[in-house]
């Protein structure tokens, strides 16, 4: 058989152009484009920097506030004032020089900071000369000559309430991401178990007293850097609820992760999650060696707020049924587990036995501050004049044998420093908050962290103003404002300030 090589020759030529072809083809598909990176995406790395930089000193200010007596004081009040302001007016100046088309996200939660600046801009207009006005309690020609009966410790108040109103701007700036509001958590969480360990080594270690003198009062409780002991029941309070919250966080991570592969017990991810319960057993130690019997009783209500708040979002592939049994059960056993140990407690469950007579003398003290209210229910006395207004009225039915320089109640002292209308104005402000986080967290499926936190700290802060004033010092409120800041900048409100 012989084979006629000349009738394929076409078909090799064809053969060589179609691989001419091939390479052309090659050759134009691996051509490249010049692409361009905007100046903007280039500069993203340094204001992500700075944000993180940010981070780390808010959390370094809720470390060092309380210690000066809980910053309850004017020099620490005019201290952090500057520090505060140092730090907003660099970061818009970062801001204005590098991001100049950024838009500022604070500006998302308008109506909540107006209604909070309401209170500085009427202590102003306390400081006026029209106390003939508005005689009050005083006969009409004797009524002092401003509205406020203190000028300076109004001005005091003022810079105090605009210190507040900073720190607010500054975090709701830095934590527009999640992964922000999440190290931010963490560094509150860590720095507040810091406060409590100290405390502890106080109360026992040194003798219970500070290292700079001797206690005046609150004797044999823990009091920690503050002076009073239901202030720092407060603040390991808000401690407490954010371990809570970042400990089922951690654990939801763990759950979903146990779905898909097997995890060891002795794993980082299981062993931080065993750090963040035993921190928080540690705070919840210091809580009831302060002996703060509505401390307590704030926390438990923060804390399974928090709890709540974070439930529905765990064990997404669980049956319902299964979810809402266990849901139940967890919580139960939290109510109870918190109320033995609170009735066990040798302090609080022997002092919880005797306290009608406490509760006699703070009806008769809301009585009359409710009299001073209604005697300036426009204006008030002015801002931070309780102590200087409320012996005004003092009569034989609240007792003489302690001094009542404020109210225990810090709704009757902003109604009477401040009247009832611009007195309403920063609840009305952390009530919107509270609506506002609460919808967000029932439309969240999952990141449920800033939310839980911001909503436990915002009741355990309404509950324990009811009777007591320690959202009136200042280690206290800072702290109170930045986990609210970090909720609202999650709202769907916010983060449309993003695009």
């Amino acid at each position: 058989m012989s084979m006629d090589f000349e009738k394929i020759r076409p078909v090799q030529a064809k053969s060589g152009d179609y691989a001419q072809l091939s390479e052309a083809a090659f050759e134009t598909q691996m051509q490249f484009d010049e692409v361009l990176i905007p100046d903007s995406v280039e500069r993203f790395a340094a204001p992500n920097a700075a944000n993180s930089l940010y981070i780390r000193v808010i959390g370094l200010l809720i470390l060092l506030i309380p210690i000066p007596l809980g910053s309850n004081r004017p020099v620490p009040w005019a201290l952090w004032a500057l520090v505060i302001a140092i730090l907003v007016f660099a970061f818009m100046l970062r801001i204005i020089l590098n991001e100049p088309e950024r838009k500022l996200r604070f500006l998302a939660q308008a109506d909540i900071l107006c209604l909070a600046l309401v209170m500085p801009v009427f202590a102003l207009f306390q400081l006026l000369p029209l106390g003939h006005l508005f005689p009050g309690a005083f006969p009409a020609d004797l009524a002092p000559r401003a509205t406020t009966l203190n000028a300076p410790a109004t001005i005091l108040g003022v810079l105090r309430l605009m210190t507040y109103a900073g720190i607010f701007i500054l975090t709701l700036e830095v934590c527009s991401r999640l992964k922000r509001v999440q190290q931010l958590s963490r560094y509150v969480f860590w720095g507040l178990t810091a406060h409590a360990i100290v405390a502890m080594i106080f109360l026992t270690t040194l003798g219970d007293r500070f290292p700079w003198g001797e206690k005046s009062s609150y004797i044999g409780w823990a009091t920690g850097t503050f002076i009073n002991r239901n202030s720092f029941a407060s603040f390991l309070g808000l401690g407490i609820l954010t371990g809570v919250a970042l400990f089922l966080e951690r654990r939801q991570k763990s759950q979903s992760l146990r779905r898909s592969t097997q995890v060891n017990l002795l794993s980082p991810r299981a062993l931080e999650t065993g750090v963040y319960a035993l921190c928080v057993v540690l705070m919840a130690t210091a809580l009831l060696a302060t002996g703060s019997r509505m401390g307590t009783a704030a926390t438990i209500c923060g804390v399974l707020t928090t709890f709540f708040v974070m439930m529905p979002g765990r064990a997404a592939q669980a049956p319902a049924h299964t979810q809402g049994h266990g849901k139940i059960l967890l919580g139960l056993g939290l109510i109870l587990g918190f109320i033995f140990v609170v009735v066990f407690s040798r302090d609080i469950g022997e002092r919880l036995l005797f306290s009608s007579a406490d509760i006699g003398a703070r009806l008769a003290l809301y009585h009359s501050v409710w009299d001073l209210i209604l005697s300036r229910p426009l204006v008030g006395y002015g801002l931070d004049t309780f102590s200087v207004a409320f012996p005004l009225i003092h009569d034989e039915s609240v007792s003489s044998a302690l001094i009542w320089d404020l109210a225990h109640n810090s709704y009757l002292a902003l109604w009477a420093e401040m009247g009832l209308i611009a007195g309403s104005a920063p609840i009305l402000a952390l009530g919107f908050a509270a609506v506002r986080l609460l919808r967000a967290a029932r439309g969240a499926k999952e990141h449920k962290l800033a939310y839980a936190i911001s909503l436990g700290a915002l009741v355990l802060a309404a509950v324990h103003s009811l009777l007591d004033f320690s959202f009136e010092i200042e280690a206290n409120t800072v702290l109170l404002i930045v986990l609210v800041a970090m909720g609202l900048s999650q709202t769907r409100k916010a983060q449309g300030r993003l695009s």
